[in-house]
């Protein structure tokens, strides 16, 4: 028998995640109350739907400010390319077009949806108008859903049914409190993508529109964002493109104060600008003042110009005073805009906040409580900025959430198991920054041992302890308190006596500390037990020298990561470059060949590869690369 699987929400991730499990075989219910499918997709781009952004896995991330690599995982299974491609298939023409935004050719959204209707339609997907009530949950697994109509069985559920934005097209809100009824955090929800409040200029300037202009946003008095393109005076403040992707950047309403500065003339620097108001000014030297900028500005604008110059409007042109013109260049370039605050969250475009990512496997989309609960969309905590990026978020997370969902029950459980995997290796080979990617895209806990090693030096250091002097480190270490924290994104804090420490042992000159400190065998009794702990209470990656031979000799999945010491030293040299600490290519290389030689010597746990681990080699890869082979080994040892 077809494994039931029921679909909560018929926008594009709950579309995207029908069609995939249907592809798997699923026997797939689709609840969905509004009459049309995918009723807010069809507004998407003024009607066009800019469905995804033509670029890499990199900027996708990087358009995405909250919990961004939550979705590394998502992406790297169903990209940009595939999404075009998987819509050009079922018979949709694409095109790029300016900041590599993709639509269809048609420029109508609906047949983005109405092709992914015939989809379902061909997959034999049953689509019902009715509105889930709430999910039937026993001993920690799903086994359905309650509608308005009817009850739903199923043995998987997978919640798509956005966020609180557009209420009218039916996105209430009842996805969030169905995840928080099964045990889910749901983080403060609040518009992303949002018109703004001012304190009364959109009502002066109502209707104005100003295009091709560039615009500042200042969180207190630090910049924080910068755009160009077009906005619209309205009756409660400002909308439009340019202000929709600014109001992504506004985050801390209430608690910091935000105002806009517009240039008016982008086009010109302060140079040309000034040299076209003495030619207006020359003009219209014999005129009062309100009279000289017609030709210069929108004729609604000239007032609030002159207000904000402090210039008597009725004084004459050739009175105007230099400083005066400077002012007022002063004023074109960078136009004042106090904001309020953002319009309420049903005015949004997108919905910032919901189901807390931690919560969610990355991988799979699957409710770390709830055997069987899969998330999809704008109901997860993650929102990006214009350009077809919260779209993207839709199709990969629909897509995750459909294909894990169909797949075996003794699978999923396997894959929610704790599970250990050790990364050795030598130093520069790339272990931290791969393995930190490898956990966000399995959802795995990653304990850099590096750091914790680092930390221990930074204090011999501190206190002038020589670090190879294994009687005077042993004194030192009784009364310190590491501590390994991990932020909102999972991120790996240390903290040394309650001071955070994580940027500090990354000096250069900590290394030495380190490389030390980790030779001494009082040193790795001493943070043993730490690292195991972690281990015993999660899935962990955890990089070093010796993770597979000492720490975790059980560990289900080793890899020895290496590259020639020639490729290892010209990636230190270009990450101490990009720090502001370029070093010598010649003293970089010396430096790792000398901790090589001193790794593979020491008498405490030397560095070797475990006989039971795969060697990877990433001297010939690139950074992409080289993820792909170690999540392809991971997951070869693992049923995913």
């Amino acid at each position: 028998m077809s494994k039931r699987i029921v679909v909560i929400g018929g926008g594009a991730a709950g579309m995207m995640a029908a069609v995939s499990a249907a592809e798997l075989g699923a026997s797939v219910t689709l609840l969905e109350p509004n009459e049309r499918l995918g009723k807010k997709l069809n507004i998407t781009g003024k009607g066009r739907c800019n469905l995804t952004n033509n670029t890499g896995i990199p900027e996708l991330m990087g358009n995405i400010p909250r919990n961004g690599k939550f979705l590394y995982s998502a992406f790297s299974r169903f990209n940009a390319q595939d999404v075009m491609v998987f819509f050009e298939d079922l018979g949709v023409p694409l095109k790029t077009e300016r900041g590599n935004r993709v639509f269809p050719v048609s420029d109508r959204a609906f047949d983005i949806s109405a092709a992914l209707e015939r989809r379902l339609k061909k997959l034999g997907v049953r689509v019902v108008r009715d509105r889930a009530k709430s999910l039937e949950i026993q001993d920690g697994a799903v086994r359905g859903v309650t509608g308005e109509e009817n009850r739903y069985p199923a043995e998987a559920v997978i919640l798509a049914t956005g966020g609180v934005s557009y209420p009218a097209t039916g996105s209430t809100g009842e996805g969030h409190r169905m995840a928080a009824e099964a045990g889910h955090t749901v983080t403060p929800l609040r518009g992303s993508l949002v018109p703004l409040r001012d304190f009364g200029l959109g009502k002066t300037l109502q209707g104005l529109s100003l295009r091709n202009v560039g615009l500042t946003v200042f969180e207190n008095s630090k910049k924080i964002y910068t755009d160009f393109g077009e906005l619209v005076f309205t009756h409660f403040g400002l909308s439009g493109p340019l202000i929709l992707s600014a109001s992504a950047h506004m985050r801390r309403f209430g608690e910091r104060a935000y105002h806009l500065e517009i240039d008016l003339k982008p086009a010109l620097d302060e140079a040309v600008l000034d040299r076209r108001l003495l030619t207006d000014f020359e003009k219209y030297q014999n005129q009062d003042f309100c009279n000289a900028l017609d030709g210069l500005l929108p004729k609604k604008l000239i007032p609030e110009v002159i207000r904000v110059s402090d210039i008597d409007p009725r004084r004459k042109v050739h009175d105007i005073t230099r400083e005066q013109r400077r002012g007022l260049l002063q004023i074109l370039k960078r136009f004042p805009v106090v904001i309020a605050g953002p319009c309420p969250v049903t005015d949004a475009i997108v919905t910032s906040g919901g189901v807390k990512v931690k919560e969610i496997n990355p991988a799979s989309m699957a409710s770390k409580l709830v055997d069987g609960l899969y998330f999809a969309g704008e109901i997860i905590d993650v929102d990006a900025y214009t350009g077809g990026f919260n779209l993207q978020i839709a199709w990969s997370t629909g897509r995750a959430a459909g294909v894990a969902a169909a797949e075996e029950k003794h699978k999923r459980r396997v894959f929610m198991s704790t599970t250990r995997v050790a990364v050795d290796g030598p130093s520069g080979a790339g272990k931290s920054t791969l393995a930190r990617a490898a956990a966000a895209a399995l959802g795995f806990l990653y304990v850099d041992t590096g750091a914790i090693y680092r930390t221990v030096g930074l204090s011999a250091r501190d206190q002038g302890v020589d670090p190879g002097e294994e009687t005077a480190v042993a004194a030192i270490l009784p009364p310190l308190r590491i501590e390994l924290r991990y932020d909102e994104s999972g991120q790996q804090r240390m903290f040394l006596n309650s001071r955070d420490v994580s940027e500090e042992i990354r000096l250069p000159e900590i290394s030495r500390y380190a490389s030390a400190v980790s030779a001494l065998p009082v040193v790795r009794d001493f943070l043993m037990e730490t690292q195991r702990e972690l281990a015993r209470k999660h899935s962990v990656i955890m990089d070093g020298r010796d993770i597979g031979t000492v720490v975790l000799p059980d560990a289900e999945v080793k890899v020895f990561l290496t590259a020639s010491a020639k490729v290892r030293a010209e990636r230190r040299c270009r990450e101490l470059e990009e720090r502001g600490t370029p070093q010598p290519f010649a003293e970089v290389l010396q430096d790792i060949e000398d901790r090589d030689f001193r790794d593979t010597h020491r008498e405490a746990a030397p560095l070797r590869q475990a006989e039971d681990a795969v060697l990877l080699d990433t001297s010939a890869l690139d950074f992409q690369q080289s993820l792909e082979a170690l999540l392809r080994i991971i997951r070869e040892r693992m049923v995913l």
